[in-house]
């Protein structure tokens, strides 16, 4: 049960009501100081003509500023607008990302990826379940410079159809100090959109990105 505490009326002390002065001037107070101004001032000395010009100048400016914050505002309220629809209609869609992990679904490999920047006389590719233990090995010889398809059925080494779901792969080029590692563009499906200070999208019910981390999206 929660605890309830009374309060002792006679040592309750009242709330502060200090008034916090304003740090910067809006609209209302920048009029209201110089409509005191003019009231305030020196009849015997009134304000010289070009004195004035130069308050309702500065008084002009302010009121230019204030609308064209109004209108910014408004700008970034339809630009957030517009960005959320997007992510919202992204949801289900198939997009390219550099990563490592692969997706299958409906039985389906969604496809990959991967880019050599120079020849390569081997390729050797690791596919792994989401709990680290090697499923399929994969070693391809003498590759040319390009891109390359990562073709994989989906199977794991027995010949069997793997479950819908996310697999980890790791593809490296050479051994020893030679041993390079290769990030691959893999097809991922997002799954969910993330609204906010920071919109972002999630792929594969898994991992959370960001609007350029996709290279393109997939139209099927």
């Amino acid at each position: 049960m929660g605890v309830i505490e009374k309060v002792n009326e006679k040592t309750a002390q009242p709330a502060d009501l200090k008034r916090i002065p304003k740090k910067v001037l809006d609209k209302e107070a920048f009029m209201q100081l110089f409509i005191t101004q003019l009231q305030y001032q020196d009849p015997m000395k009134p304000m010289e003509n070009h004195e004035m010009a130069l308050q309702l100048a500065a008084f002009n400016q302010v009121d230019q500023l204030f609308h064209l914050n109004e209108k910014l505002e408004k700008l970034v309220d339809l630009y957030k607008t517009n960005e959320y629809t997007l992510l919202a209609n992204m949801v289900g869609k198939e997009v390219k990302i550099e990563g490592n992990t692969l997706r299958i679904e409906n039985g389906n490999f969604l496809g990959a990826s991967f880019e050599l920047s120079e020849p390569a006389n081997t390729v050797n590719i690791t596919i792994r379940d989401n709990r680290g233990r090697v499923i399929k090995t994969m070693t391809l010889h003498n590759l040319p410079q390009g891109t390359h398809p990562l073709n994989w059925d989906g199977k794991d080494e027995l010949g069997y159809p793997l479950p819908d779901g996310n697999y980890k792969v790791s593809i490296t080029t050479g051994s020893g100090e030679s041993l390079k590692s290769i990030t691959p563009m893999v097809v991922a499906k997002v799954t969910g959109a993330l609204l906010g200070d920071k919109p972002s999208l999630k792929i594969n019910d898994a991992d959370i990105i960001s609007l350029n981390q996709i290279k393109e999206v997939i139209g099927r």
